[in-house]
């Protein structure tokens, strides 16, 4: 809820309908939270644990694309009508608290300080997607790195390299030699 009221304060009816709506739900290490070519049922935040939204190119590559963690918002698609294009999965054991699509729509609809709530988080994520796109489009790979290690701190003592070096964009040996290359 605080993660709710920190983008925009809801009024007391708002909030205990919100309450009302969420349940729990744990994820265990690789298990996903959404799939390719399904249609969204959730949306979540991320109490506590690793996930990574990923794409699987017609070589059957995996690009990783977003990491979630603790305190952010995920979802499969911004859309009910249109079927997912990446997937969600857990890295580690994850905590989210969810709310059915229908639901938060029903909110959406009911509550005009929720709308407010959906439209300034789509800018953040908007803001950071541009973000990183410029950053990785402009950058050398040593400076991608340093940009995914503020990014994400410490998340690469939690997860497999080979998942950092995929939302880089090189391979694992590359991404073996830049840290190498940053020891120095």
């Amino acid at each position: 809820m605080a993660a709710v009221e920190y983008l925009n304060p809801l009024e007391d009816k708002c909030r205990i309908r919100l309450k009302s709506l969420l349940y729990h739900k744990r994820l265990k290490k690789m298990e996903y939270f959404s799939k390719e070519n399904q249609f969204p049922k959730e949306f979540g935040f991320v109490c506590n644990g690793v996930l990574r939204m990923f794409y699987i190119s017609e070589k059957g590559e995996e690009w990783n694309k977003h990491f979630f963690m603790d305190n952010n918002f995920i979802a499969a698609s911004i859309e009910l009508d249109k079927k997912s294009i990446s997937n969600i999965q857990a890295l580690t054991t994850t905590n989210l608290l969810c709310i059915s699509y229908s639901d938060f729509l029903e909110l959406r609809n009911e509550f005009y300080q929720f709308n407010i709530f959906i439209q300034k988080l789509f800018i953040s994520y908007l803001k950071q997607k541009e973000e990183k796109e410029i950053r990785f489009l402009s950058n050398t790979t040593i400076d991608n790195y340093k940009y995914f290690k503020t990014q994400y701190p410490n998340l690469e003592n939690i997860i497999s390299h080979y998942h950092i070096a995929s939302y880089l964009g090189i391979t694992p040996t590359q991404l073996s030699r830049i840290r190498k290359k940053m020891k120095k």
